[in-house]
């Protein structure tokens, strides 16, 4: 019991240093892109202004929200396998 509680902590701190790194990615990501975007449409308006509406409307919308299945999908797995090697 001991050696799985070692494991589901050390699990945990993993995915919570993938997860913090993909969000880091992805923000870069697409900061990037609307950077690209505000070039592309002929500087229109301040570059910073459109960036950080572009940034705060990426933080609302469900993209960001995908992340957190660095946390589901690795549990569900293990929790299928655990289930069954112990119990089938």
């Amino acid at each position: 019991m001991l050696g799985f509680l070692r494991f589901l902590v050390i699990g945990l701190v993993l995915l919570t240093a993938l997860y913090m790194l993909l969000g880091i990615y992805l923000r870069s990501l697409t900061r990037e892109r609307l950077e690209d975007e505000w070039e592309k449409e002929g500087s229109i308006g301040d570059r910073d202004t459109y960036v950080e509406e572009g940034m705060r409307d990426y933080e609302r919308s469900f993209r960001p929200k995908l992340l957190l299945l660095v946390y589901i999908l690795p549990l569900i797995v293990f929790a299928a396998i655990f289930y069954v090697t112990n119990f089938m």
